[in-house]
């Protein structure tokens, strides 16, 4: 990551800006996903409890203003990464892998095994991505009733759910 962008644990400050961050990633979907999921975004309550909870970090960029942001969910002492979106313009400069790092440093204090994910996984910036930084594909038959339940509430439409895969990266916590 170019050295005027920095992640930081999100402060309550950070919050009104993230769903015009979440809708301008979104974009870089143009018509991969239907416009029905492009029009979703995380409502502010999810995401002060995810800033309270220590569980939501941003980038912020040369101008010290959020640029993108991390989000994690701890169900069943599992960490997931239930988002990362990054403003397409400040995007390719390292950003998203910090926020990733961000995200596994904290895990791994937290004596964490792993961190899942589901994510697209024909798109670049999805599962190709993920697989750049060390997540592995879960096959179906591995996964648990939380990883069920993760994938049903964020694979979104029907016809999308063939679309999307879940994802994990084993964390060593030695």
């Amino acid at each position: 990551m170019r050295d005027s962008y920095r992640v930081v644990p999100a402060a309550s400050g950070h919050i009104s800006v993230l769903p015009s961050i979440e809708r301008s990633a979104a974009e870089l979907f143009g018509d991969a996903v239907p416009a029905e999921l492009l029009e979703h975004v995380t409502d502010e309550a999810a995401f002060l409890d995810s800033q309270q909870s220590g569980t939501l970090w941003v980038a912020l960029g040369p101008d010290d203003e959020p640029v993108g942001f991390a989000r994690v969910v701890v169900a069943c002492a599992q960490v997931h990464l239930a988002e990362l979106d990054v403003v397409p313009a400040h995007g390719r400069r390292g950003v998203g892998t910090a926020l990733i790092q961000a995200v596994e440093a904290w895990a791994r204090s937290r004596n964490s095994a792993q961190i899942t994910l589901t994510t697209y996984r024909d798109l670049p910036w999805n599962a190709p991505f993920y697989a750049r930084m060390g997540f592995t594909v879960v096959p179906e038959t591995d996964w648990d009733a939380d990883m069920c339940r993760r994938f049903e509430e964020e694979a979104g439409l029907q016809s999308e759910r063939a679309k999307r895969v879940v994802m994990r990266k084993r964390l060593d916590t030695a």
